[in-house]
């Protein structure tokens, strides 16, 4: 065979098998082993402030993963991702070329108005999709989207009990919400007038102000008007600092400033100053001043790839816990097909996660468990504030109020 080679230099053969396709080195011919993630990401849109550290949280976990031989049996995790930059188009169009083309088995996805747009199509192609939104609507009623913690609706209750709990004036408690007109901003305004009503705190006031907003005084001046106690802020870091700086302009030191974690953090201390002092968060996931074994894995985590970041705010840790609680429930998935990577199906993905119980994340979050019935991962959820410019505990950790009765769960 291959006679009119006789004769020829070795290399030249070399050369001319390898153009004709005829040499194999080894392990070309071995497929990857690797179960395909799907991840969307806003690094640069409106929300990049906190999505950018949220994506790294994601990719240095898998990263480590990778690095430490993968999930079993030699398989590793490809994660595809993208940044969308906060726009609903270009996450279905995205979605669509993971699923069709990519054929990835699950999605970690980002926001409000994006995961809510994809609802309905990750039931029908079975992706299980964990994202940075806790929407109540993604899991009331629960299908296809999980949450590593608890939603906006009881962030904003858990906030609300505290405060009407440490309330000690002889006169109903009034309160005051500020929102962006994303679904994001306006997931927390329903169940805050429900919650009102139940609580018999006055829910005085409702503004809006938007995202990327440089000022706020005219939406804080009909606040400051209506005499409200306390003022739920459902933004991030760029508009809860404007707010924040603009209250104190307006001399509103007696009003106190509360919101959910996408708004907590040094960064927030950084970007109003003084102003920021006093700020209470809603918190279900860990910070880096806790001592626990999960932030002493962060800072490992962030020193091995990021050495030139001192400090993280909870929004990498969140990023973090949705990479542990999906590859988790993939690695779940892999050890029921008996470690065939080319057995697991988005289907395999989703059982896992109805049957993981008490996830331990080492103290970045309290326990994570789902069921088919509950797609809120961990129940509990704590106050943080700002003091001295740092962000630290102001409560230990406690469940969140029951879920209301236009929240119904079955049985």
């Amino acid at each position: 065979m291959y006679k009119w080679l006789k004769g020829i230099a070795y290399p030249l053969v070399i050369v001319a098998l390898v153009a004709m396709g005829m040499v194999f080195t080894p392990g070309r011919a071995e497929a990857k082993k690797e179960i395909k993630i799907g991840a969307l990401f806003d690094i640069t849109g409106p929300t990049g402030d906190v999505g950018a550290p949220y994506a790294d949280g994601v990719r240095d976990y898998v990263r480590y993963i990778n690095e430490k031989g993968g999930i079993g049996n030699g398989v590793k995790i490809k994660l595809i991702w993208t940044d969308y930059q906060y726009k609903v188009p270009q996450a279905i169009s995205t979605y669509t070329k993971y699923v069709k083309q990519d054929h990835v088995v699950a999605i970690i996805g980002w926001g409000t108005g994006d995961s809510e747009a994809l609802k309905e199509k990750v039931v029908k192609d079975k992706i299980p999709y964990i994202s940075a939104s806790f929407s109540q609507h993604l899991v009331w009623p629960p299908k296809w989207n999980f949450l590593a913690a608890t939603t906006y609706a009881d962030h904003v209750r858990a906030v609300m009990k505290y405060m009407k709990d440490h309330w000690n004036k002889n006169r109903p408690l009034r309160m005051a919400l500020i929102y962006n007109d994303t679904g994001y901003g306006r997931a927390p305004i329903k169940p805050a007038k429900e919650y009102a009503k139940k609580l018999g705190i006055d829910l005085v006031d409702i503004e809006q102000v938007g995202l990327r907003a440089l000022e706020a005084t005219s939406q804080l001046l009909r606040i400051k008007q209506k005499k409200a106690d306390f003022v739920f802020i459902q933004e991030t870091f760029m508009a809860t600092s404007t707010i924040l700086k603009d209250a104190k302009k307006l001399g509103m030191d007696n009003v106190i400033f509360t919101g959910n974690f996408w708004s907590s953090g040094q960064k927030l201390a950084e970007l109003a100053g003084d102003a920021a002092e006093g700020y209470l968060g809603a918190m279900p996931f860990g910070i880096w001043s806790d001592n626990s074994e999960g932030i002493k894995f962060a800072k490992m985590l962030n020193a091995k790839y990021h050495p030139n970041i001192k400090y993280r705010d909870p929004q990498y840790v969140t990023g973090l816990v949705n990479a542990m609680v999906m590859i988790h429930a993939v690695e779940m998935a892999l050890k029921a097909k008996g470690g065939n990577y080319k057995k697991v199906k988005g289907e395999d993905v989703y059982k896992a996660f109805e049957s993981m119980k008490n996830f331990d994340t080492k103290g970045l979050t309290t326990p994570i468990s789902y069921s088919p019935y509950d797609h809120r991962g961990a129940k509990g959820i704590r106050l943080v504030t700002i003091k001295n410019g740092k962000l630290v505990a102001a409560t230990d950790w406690f469940n969140v109020p029951p879920v209301p009765e236009w929240e119904k769960k079955g049985e």
